[in-house]
């Protein structure tokens, strides 16, 4: 193998190889998609070298919570996932994805997180679209539950009849054999808030029949969490079915502490043989369509966007309030359909759910946003700037592994988030000493710094570079071997 001309050798970098385990000096070589050899490759011919002398080379990280769906179709250059050294990411989350489309006149508001694309019939088209447009970066995507119930359900706000169920159902396994990795729930929204557990149940057997998984938004992140969570833990449990909790939090002051309670509950599941993971963005503030019913409960609401006002988006709901003399849960109406911003939520409490084993890091950013959280441009930069160098949460290693293996272990994304001989090189070098976020409340667009290079499957997608190919993947769920996570659990 190190006989062959590379493609590329990266020189003399700090390896961290995603596994959990120390760094070492050393180089990597590629050769196709695919990692060829790792070590002294001073005499080895290569086509490119890159000097990577005093920074990491890392394993491309894993986004496991995106909203990107239709922007690989509306904005295929994901300036905002590369720049931060993302190489894939998890779409179809929180009930909503690409596909499939409702049934004519019905509609739910949390399909405006996605983008103006129409939806597509069926997730075998998505993904024909996504293989005409060639993803830049790669992507695994999960099916939406509000989809389901709105390409099923006549009346997608009422309880499913026999019928209805079973096609949501065989949708479903319709979807899982065209290859996604599984399905999502946004239990805080509508139509999905309307489910019980015997039509939860009943797809995440189907998902479990295929190996496949569950996400969920759960039903309530505020004074009812501790319940919220445990209902999604018992679809785990009832099932089989691998579960993720999505983006955890406890909102409110009144709530803030919880996470000792939820996070205990799930490591009582996992002793029990669910097989559950989590994940959060490490920022205090959450982002979604604004709620009215949201408007007096948390004082601190920052508007992203508004169809009818969109002059009012980057502006806080209690100063429209106020210059319109009205007050802010008739704002809210006035605003919608709409995104916000919501500060509710404790930055110590963050923390400590992200050093939880099984938490993963997921951006849950929102593209379609005119004034995006953000989250969109910074979650992974921000881990390794603010967490890691300044906080000292975790070793370096560690918050690798987390972004990188835990997810492809967790997600079944075989050959991804490793950094060892025959894997894909989903790769990325950052100086460690620089690396920061750089988006902000008020400027959130801005890129991180201390990136460097990234590639997917071989390829340069950071810096651009005029030509360059568009080379991801559609990911599959794989099942992985037991030691192909090392030290990951």
């Amino acid at each position: 193998m190190r006989q062959q001309t590379l493609d590329l050798i990266i020189e003399g970098g700090w390896v961290v190889d995603g596994l959990g385990g120390p760094r070492r000096r050393a180089d990597v070589g590629v050769a196709g998609e695919r990692i060829a050899a790792i070590g002294d490759l001073a005499g080895a011919a290569a086509a490119r070298r890159v000097d990577a002398r005093g920074k990491i080379v890392a394993p491309g990280f894993i986004d496991v919570h995106g909203h990107d769906d239709l922007m690989f179709v509306e904005r295929p250059g994901l300036e905002w996932k590369t720049s931060q050294g993302i190489t894939s990411v998890v779409v179809g989350n929180c009930g909503v994805s690409g596909a499939p489309a409702p049934l004519p006149g019905n509609t739910a508001a949390a399909l405006a997180l996605l983008g103006e694309t129409p939806l597509f019939a069926d997730m075998g088209a998505y993904f024909d679209e996504l293989r005409a447009q060639r993803p830049m970066i790669n992507v695994a995507a999960l099916v939406g539950h509000a989809n389901l119930r709105l390409a099923a359900m006549r009346d997608p706000a009422a309880q499913p009849s026999d019928e209805e169920q079973e096609a949501m159902q065989r949708m479903l396994d319709d979807a899982l054999a065209a290859g996604a990795v599984g399905f999502s729930t946004g239990l805080a929204y509508q139509p999905g808030g309307a489910a019980r557990p015997a039509e939860l149940e009943g797809l995440a057997k189907v998902a479990a029949a295929r190996g496949a998984m569950h996400t969920s938004h759960i039903r309530n992140e505020g004074d009812d969490v501790e319940a919220a969570v445990d209902e999604v833990l018992s679809v785990g449990r009832n099932t089989g079915c691998a579960t993720v909790l999505s983006h955890h939090k406890c909102m409110l002051p009144r709530n803030w502490g919880k996470s000792r309670a939820t996070l205990a509950d799930i490591d009582r599941a996992r002793a029990q043989g669910v097989d559950v993971a989590l994940d959060i963005y490490p920022y205090p503030g959450s982002s979604t369509i604004l709620i009215p019913e949201r408007a007096e409960i948390i004082d601190d609401i920052r508007i992203t966007w508004s169809t009818p006002h969109p002059e009012c988006g980057g502006e806080y709901l209690s100063d429209i309030a106020a210059r319109w003399g009205c007050d802010k849960t008739t704002a809210a109406r006035r605003l919608c359909p709409a995104g916000a911003i919501y500060f509710a939520m404790d930055e110590s409490e963050v923390q400590r759910i992200f050093q939880h084993e099984r938490c993963m890091v997921g951006s849950d950013g929102l593209p379609n946003d005119a004034h995006p959280h953000p989250r969109l441009w910074g979650s992974f930069t921000r881990v390794l700037g603010r967490y890691v160098r300044e906080a000292q949460l975790l070793t370096l290693e560690a918050a690798v592994a987390k972004m990188t293996a835990l997810p492809a272990r967790v997600f079944g994304l075989a050959g991804r988030g490793q950094l060892t001989e025959g894997a894909w090189a989903d790769i990325v070098v950052f100086d460690a000493d620089t690396v920061e976020d750089r988006a902000t409340w008020e400027a959130p667009t801005l890129a991180s710094a201390g990136v460097e290079h990234v590639l997917v499957n071989g390829s340069q997608v950071f810096p651009a570079a005029a030509g360059m190919p568009r080379p991801g993947r559609i990911l599959r769920r794989e099942a992985m071997a037991a030691d192909a996570a090392g030290s990951i659990q």
